[in-house]
């Protein structure tokens, strides 16, 4: 009897040492593919799934065992966790225990989600966090159970600001929208103000077309007589400072 037990603890022990392999492969293999993804790009629920169907003979037993959305949310967990920095990186003096560290789980779900949704250009800062915190104090709990409150914060500024680089960075895939103020004031100064048409003229006054045509022409009037206020003191300077160089 005693054999046998130990036979099957034997066995046991082959099968989790062979399912732990069977995992790190499939998450070798996982890392790969999303390493072909450039570090910007966040990987989609569609691609996440196709890559699963095409691999899926691959997969261990047990997560061909597992519930679709869960199997495609540790894929894009995987990916965070290779796209947002460690805490190994940022605080060398961590004093967190080595199984707080911090991880790409559930957990740190409703964190990214948060920081996607600011609509800002410059770091979270502290109070923003701690009022956040406040307002969610399921997720406040979790994090502080495992993580001091002064690593924590710092960790949340970091990934926020590696957020705002990757849009900042498709931005720059996009065309640049600081000058199309003075693009704007280049068109309007190469165009006159047009004068009403003898069409327009023969108009009745109180018409609704003569008045939108009357409105239109005044805005553009007053638009120009903006920009000269603004151009007249450059265009003053100039001849001052030709007579000086020719001094």
């Amino acid at each position: 009897m005693s054999s046998n037990a130990e036979q099957s603890a034997k066995t046991a022990q082959d099968q989790d040492q062979n399912d732990q392999q069977s995992h790190k492969e499939w998450e070798t293999m996982a890392r790969a593919w999303l390493s072909s993804f450039p570090e910007a790009k966040e990987v989609s629920m569609a691609e996440v799934e196709a890559w699963i169907d095409s691999n899926l003979a691959s997969l261990p037993p047990g997560l061909r065992s597992m519930p679709r959305p869960d199997l495609c949310l540790r894929l894009i967990s995987i990916q965070n966790c290779m796209r947002f920095p460690t805490s190994q990186q940022e605080s060398p003096n961590q004093v967190d225990p080595p199984h707080a560290r911090f991880q790409r789980s559930g957990q740190w779900l409703p964190v990214y989600s948060w920081l996607e949704t600011l609509d800002k250009d410059e770091v979270v800062n502290s109070k923003e966090i701690t009022d956040w915190l406040t307002e969610n104090p399921e997720v406040k709990e979790e994090l502080y159970s495992r993580h001091a409150p002064h690593h924590l914060k710092h960790y949340i500024k970091k990934c926020h600001m590696k957020i705002l680089k990757r849009r900042e960075s498709k931005k720059g895939l996009e065309q640049p929208v600081k000058d199309t103020s003075l693009k704007a004031q280049k068109d309007v100064m190469e165009h006159r103000t047009p004068h009403p048409s003898r069409s327009v003229n023969k108009l009745p006054k109180d018409s609704d077309l003569y008045l939108a045509k009357r409105n239109e022409a005044y805005r553009k009037y007053q638009i120009l007589v903006e920009l000269e206020k603004r151009l007249s003191p450059a265009f003053l300077k100039r001849p001052k400072t030709s007579e000086t160089a020719s001094k």
